[in-house]
């Protein structure tokens, strides 16, 4: 313990730290203090070490906390008493690094000792992994729990006990190298001949952003009261972001149309301006019919105030507001510039019946 907070407040760029920050930073090399009575007792004992030895100075305002033996919370780092040198590697452990095989490098390793002894394990592991050869692939959750013991850590490290992530990029390997490949959650959807003609034509697939309206519109398609789409995809919210990857899995390709259809506020220009940026080469648009709809229906100036406060980091109305014309853009932008918001359930199954009095196309 005594060496990995050493190490910690080494890397350390600020003159101050709290119990806090390292508790967080201590979590990152995997170890969780609350969870393991025997180390919240060595860190507890580390620390009141480095503050007799002069390392750690409390500061005058630092208050006392329990849950850390009565520890004051704040302290200044007298670097100066850290710069004694790493204890260097081993024979053994120089020689472990030296024979790892390709593609692990071991630069990164030979510099910093007390990491190595800190991930060694898991270096061993993978290094078994890699000499072991085999074709067999596994999804990054496995084989991060094979490799660490904790699924999370090579694509969630920061849920982690440890940064498998800052491992494999100290080795200068690829999830490709641990014959890892990510997986991606499933959206849900409803499809009407999307998969008959695949390769026939260019499909249309719609995405849509709320529940409610997903399944309004899903049954107006498979009811064949609004013709043209052959597959519609539950949005739900942001989650789109990380969601539509699973489009290739269900046959969608970049030669399709995509079509989105969300709320006309600020957070719903956001997803579609962050989809079409994460995914260009599906040349994702926005279902300008059905949002045209909603403004001929509802009438702009009679757009909701915003029930609670959105972001209000960066915002750009394009590219979502270029694909209208004159008069609805200014309506959006109205609508957005005086913090209002129309929800696109105002469009119901009997507005879809009723498709050409509202303006409607097949084309979206």
């Amino acid at each position: 313990m005594h060496d990995l907070i050493r190490a910690i407040l080494l890397r350390h760029k600020n003159k101050g730290i709290t119990l806090g920050d390292l508790d967080t930073l201590l979590k990152g090399d995997g170890i969780n203090l609350f969870a393991d009575t025997e180390r919240q007792k060595q860190f507890i004992d580390t620390v009141r070490d480095l503050i007799q030895a002069g390392v750690l100075v409390p500061l005058k305002s630092a208050r006392p906390l329990t849950g850390y033996g009565g520890l004051p919370d704040r302290y200044t780092i007298r670097q100066n008493l850290l710069a004694e040198k790493e204890t260097p590697l081993s024979a053994e452990h120089k020689n472990e690094l030296i024979s790892l095989p390709r593609p692990m490098s071991i630069d990164y390793y030979a510099k910093h000792a007390d990491d190595y002894r800190r991930d060694r394990e898991a270096v061993l592991r993978i290094r078994d992994l890699i000499e072991g050869g085999g074709d067999e692939v596994l999804t990054v959750n496995e084989r991060s729990y094979e490799i660490f013991g904790d699924e999370k850590a090579i694509d969630e490290p920061r849920h982690a006990a440890v940064d498998g992530e800052a491992v494999l990029r100290n080795l200068g390997l690829t999830l490709a190298d641990i014959r890892a490949k990510k997986v991606f959650e499933p959206f849900f959807y409803i499809e009407k001949g999307f998969g008959t003609q695949q390769g026939k034509t260019k499909r249309t697939v719609l995405i849509v952003e709320n529940k409610d309206t997903f399944w309004t519109l899903q049954q107006a398609v498979t009811a064949g009261e609004f013709d043209g789409i052959t597959l519609i995809i539950y949005g739900e919210g942001n989650a789109i972001q990380k969601k539509f990857e699973y489009i290739e899995t269900v046959g969608g390709t970049r030669d399709d149309l995509y079509f989105y259809f969300g709320d006309i506020d600020r957070e719903g220009i956001a997803i579609f301006n962050r989809l079409q940026e994460r995914y260009p080469d599906y040349g994702i648009r926005p279902a300008t019919s059905l949002y045209t709809a909603v403004l001929k229906k509802a009438g702009y100036r009679n757009a909701h105030p915003l029930r609670k406060d959105q972001k209000r980091g960066q915002f750009s109305f394009s590219p979502f507001i270029d694909a209208f014309d004159d008069e609805s853009r200014a309506a959006i932008e109205w609508i957005i510039n005086k913090g209002r918001y129309l929800p696109q359930e105002v469009l119901t199954a009997v507005d879809l019946r009723r498709m050409k009095a509202l303006g409607l196309s097949e084309t979206l």
